[in-house]
């Protein structure tokens, strides 16, 4: 472990120091290993990578987010210590940026959902992306908002990004664009001027699926629609 970085008040990005150069697609996860008093064998977990597999390191970010009366989760969060050693196996997973086809992209992400998403707009801003890439993230406040700084300086820096906040209890909240849960009058809004093209769906599984069903109503089929249900 060489860094832990406080993404909110219950999330963390554990910043890890491979043996190796970690070869790994934009979406992707590694699982973590804790040994867990009582139990015969480590308990393991998936987290998401939130870096950029370019250019290519042996270091890499994963981002946890705190599941209250979780086994893994807590320790992650608030139980370690730069210098540590965790156990990872990876990478896996099919939930992943198309790197052959550039063309219009939505993401949509809430949560530790935004960890993957993360990672492909890392990606898409160090390979030189330049078709419309629109985010719309959820989260209850501000300082529940995964990387809205970074997002924040992004969005100045790139013009085919655009980021939409919608922040659900802080009503007063200047600086999202919306103060409800993400439905669909906020996803067309987005898709419609963008022609949007394909669409990554990260978060928990109403959300998810909610989005799903909304993006299928607005014309975009399901080969189209990528989606990772977090829980």
């Amino acid at each position: 472990m060489i860094a832990i970085l406080q993404e909110a008040p219950d999330a963390v990005t554990l910043r890890l120091s491979l043996a190796e150069v970690a070869r790994f697609r934009a979406g992707q996860y590694y699982n973590v290993r804790i040994p867990i008093p009582g139990r015969p064998r480590p308990i393991q977990r998936a987290y998401s990578i939130g870096s950029s597999p370019v250019p290519a390191s042996n270091v890499i970010d994963i981002g946890v987010k705190e599941t209250p009366g979780g086994l893994i989760s807590p320790i992650l969060v608030n139980g370690l210590s730069v210098g540590d050693s965790i156990e990872v196996r990876g990478p896996y997973g099919r939930f992943v940026w198309d790197e052959e086809v550039d063309r219009p992209t939505l993401l949509v992400g809430a949560g530790s959902g935004m960890v993957p998403l993360m990672s492909m707009i890392r990606y898409a801003a160090a390979t030189g992306h330049d078709s419309a890439v629109r985010l719309v993230c959820s989260a209850s406040d501000f300082n529940h908002a995964f990387y809205a700084e970074e997002l924040a300086l992004l969005d100045r820096r790139h013009h085919w990004l655009s980021v939409t906040h919608c922040i659900t209890r802080d009503p007063g909240e200047s600086r999202a664009a919306h103060h409800r849960r993400i439905d669909a009058g906020i996803l067309e809004s987005v898709v419609r001027p963008a022609a949007v093209e394909r669409a990554y769906i990260c978060g928990p599984p109403a959300m998810v699926e909610d989005a799903s069903g909304s993006l299928a109503a607005l014309g975009l089929g399901p080969e189209a629609i990528l989606t990772e249900k977090f829980n």
